[in-house]
């Protein structure tokens, strides 16, 4: 047991001792940069509540361009103002009024000048802007720029990040090893296992199968539901566009016939006004009047019967003669005896209403 607990974990032993000798090789065989610092005192009239707010401004300030761009040209740097100022670092320190600006480069001498210089010119910067504002800020060199010990190797975190790199490397190279021994140890096994687990496999497969159908059949019958829905609802449309046709044919049809009903009630209004009106006396004087020809003269009163039969045997009336007959039979009807005889009162106008007809029909009986 001990032995396949080492036959697994020997790579990644290895890989972990292998990462912390390369970081620390790194560190031995890497660059010497050497690090100076200078610090710079912010005071205010207003007291040091004035000056804590400004302080991370004034941090952005010290490692700005144009710091940078003023430090490159007074000392007449070969570098960048980019390069420069990557090299610049300013920090904070706790509960001061404090702001420590340091420099990096492998020569010592060339980190101390350059953070020297940057803090004169953060120095002059801040007077020449904070100086006259509210509240009024003032800027010193306090500690004048030295370098800060030997160059920075960084032992503990190049060998911290070897360690890691290894880490992964054994961890991959534990996972290769075990995949390549897996065939080999399931080929000399048992078989049992890997049947039962296909089963259970082929079981799910099967009941994900009757799952799907009873999907698709449900999905079937809503699509024959949704088909059956639109039908009815084609259907109720059509039934009421029907509706609306028939009611505005009654509508139209009540409107006729209310016409109608209008037309009857003034023809029937005139019939009272010319059978209640009495015929103008003649004049002594005036001569008798000259009997229209074919309408004969009779010294009794129409008959209905008489009126009916010339209307029927008038032949190719007119649709308003035909219906102003028709009208004017309804209403003297009621004037009419058991016998069909009409008042002598209607007879002006029966020879007005009817005159054409009773002159065709007793023309045609006297030929």
């Amino acid at each position: 047991m001990n032995r396949d607990a080492a036959r697994r974990w020997w790579p990644l032993a290895l890989g972990v001792l292998l990462g912390v000798l390369a970081g620390v090789l790194v560190s031995l065989l890497g660059s010497s940069t050497r690090r100076a610092e200078a610090s710079v005192l912010i005071s205010s009239s207003a007291g040091p509540a004035a000056v804590t707010p400004m302080l991370p401004n004034l941090r952005e300030l010290a490692t700005s361009g144009v710091v940078a761009a003023n430090v490159r040209s007074t000392l007449r740097l070969t570098k960048s103002t980019a390069e420069l100022r990557r090299q610049l670092h300013a920090t904070v320190r706790r509960q001061s009024q404090v702001i420590a600006i340091s420099a990096a480069d492998e020569v010592a001498d060339h980190a101390r000048q350059v953070a020297q210089e940057a803090a004169v010119v953060f120095a002059q910067l801040v007077g020449a802007r904070f100086g006259t504002g509210e509240p009024p800020l003032h800027a010193a060199v306090l500690d004048s720029a030295h370098v800060l010990g030997g160059p920075e190797r960084h032992l503990a975190r190049n060998s911290l990040i070897g360690a890691l790199v290894g880490l992964l490397l054994g961890l991959a190279s534990m996972f290769v090893l075990a995949s390549g021994t897996r065939p080999v140890a399931a080929a000399g096994g048992d078989d049992k296992d890997l049947r039962k687990r296909e089963g259970l496999v082929d079981q799910r497969v099967k009941g994900v199968t009757a799952r799907e159908r009873a999907l698709a059949e449900r999905a079937g019958k809503l699509a024959a539901r949704e088909q059956e829905l639109d039908a009815r609802a084609a259907a109720l449309e059509a039934a009421e566009r029907e509706v609306a046709s028939r009611a505005g044919e009654v509508a139209t049809s009540q409107r006729e016939l209310a016409d109608r009903a209008a037309d009857i009630a003034a023809g029937q209004r005139e019939l009272e006004a010319l059978a209640g009106a009495t015929p103008p006396a003649e004049p002594v004087s005036a001569p008798e009047p000259v009997a229209e020809p074919g309408l004969p003269t009779r010294a009794g009163t129409w008959n209905l019967s008489e009126l009916q039969r010339a209307v029927e045997a008038y032949a190719d009336p007119t649709p308003e003669q035909a219906e102003n007959w028709r009208t004017y039979l309804y209403f003297v009807r009621e004037h009419a005896s058991s016998d069909g005889t009409l008042p002598r009162s209607l007879d002006p106008l029966i020879g007005e209403i009817f005159g054409e007809a009773l002159g065709r029909s007793v023309g045609g009986s006297t030929e």
